[in-house]
């Protein structure tokens, strides 16, 4: 009994020991936007911080009256040392809409537009929020994708919270490797949502089953700031390259007593948008102590002793809110 004793004890410590190794980490960033033109301060932050791919988002595919079209198409202006990962959104009525038999087509043409884009890769992500009733179309687009590939092609995919959570439902897809998406937490939609961008405990509400995902995790969290509006209560739109300053300084928009939230006076022209008297705007933004709290927490979840860390995303705009030792910090265990 004492030998059982015993071993057990070394088990249970060993077991221990493993969860609270440090992680081989790697690092990598997002890049999502049409022209794929690094400023040189840019260019700095990928060399200095050690960054080795870049998750480069090629185009979108979405409906065109009957027809999946790539819309968006990246225009690529700056050669860069990293690894580039072809990264293309689907929207979810891409597979609402299609039938089967049209998805080998969808399969052939996606692949055509990224080996028109570059063949110099080495690994093919996909973004896609897919649902119960699309699940099963997406996963044999993605089959199929494999099927069409070399044997060597790496494949990943984007996991949303909730198909963590609940993956015996939603299922798990058929890649060498998941990508969990760790920001836009909350309802957007929704103005009572306090921070839509992050939030630390949502977060972690959804990770009971971490361990027990069936494919390899990376992680990506974020690192930008957004303002969103609202008309009578409903959500109205994002508004892009908006900083916080910028709505401090318009005389048109009055701080009300909800932190971050602004009232807006009079109509508007702001940012090309046309605001009403009445709208809201809301500021939103990624903290660095929760979000990096939220990672150390998650890396003492994970199982695997080797992950990859993910930035998003690489803008200088939305870098700047960061300093140096933020982002070293965020790219290591502590």
């Amino acid at each position: 009994m004492k030998r059982i004793f015993y071993f057990l004890l070394v088990l249970l410590f060993a077991s221990c020991k493993s969860e609270n190794a440090p992680k081989d980490l790697q690092r990598a960033v997002y890049f999502w936007k049409t022209n794929f033109e690094l400023s040189q301060k840019e260019k700095v932050f990928l060399e200095e911080n050690e960054i080795k791919k870049i998750y480069l988002r090629f185009f979108d595919v979405d409906m065109l009256q009957n027809e999946a079209i790539p819309k968006g198409i990246v225009s690529i202006k700056t050669k860069v040392n990293q690894e580039i990962v072809p990264t293309v959104f689907i929207t979810n009525r891409v597979f609402e809409r299609l039938k089967f038999e049209q998805i080998e087509v969808l399969s052939t043409n996606v692949l055509g537009q990224i080996n028109k884009i570059s063949n110099a890769h080495k690994e093919i992500q996909f973004d896609c929020d897919w649902t119960l009733s699309t699940k099963n179309k997406y996963f044999f687009f993605l089959e199929n994708i494999k099927e069409k590939s070399p044997k060597s092609m790496k494949f990943s995919a984007t996991i949303r919270l909730h198909q963590i959570k609940f993956y015996e439902k939603t299922g798990i897809p058929p890649v060498d490797e998941g990508v969990l998406m760790l920001y836009n937490t909350g309802d957007w939609r929704k103005l009572s949502a306090e921070n839509s961008l992050f939030d630390a405990q949502t977060t972690m509400n959804y990770l009971d089953n971490l361990s027990e995902y069936r494919i390899n995790l990376t992680f990506a969290f974020p690192f930008f700031q957004q303002v969103l509006a609202y008309r009578n209560g409903i959500f109205y739109t994002f508004i892009k390259n908006c900083t916080l300053s910028e709505i401090k300084v318009n005389e048109a928009f009055e701080k009300t007593k909800t932190e971050n939230q602004f009232l807006c006076k009079k109509d508007v022209q702001f940012k090309n948008i046309s605001f009403r008297e009445n709208d809201i705007l809301k500021f939103e933004n990624s903290e660095f102590e929760k979000v990096n709290k939220t990672k150390n927490r998650i890396l003492q979840k994970t199982k695997a002793l080797k992950t990859t860390i993910i930035l998003y995303h690489l803008d200088e705009k939305s870098l700047s809110n960061y300093n140096q030792r933020q982002i070293q910090e965020f790219f290591s265990q502590n």
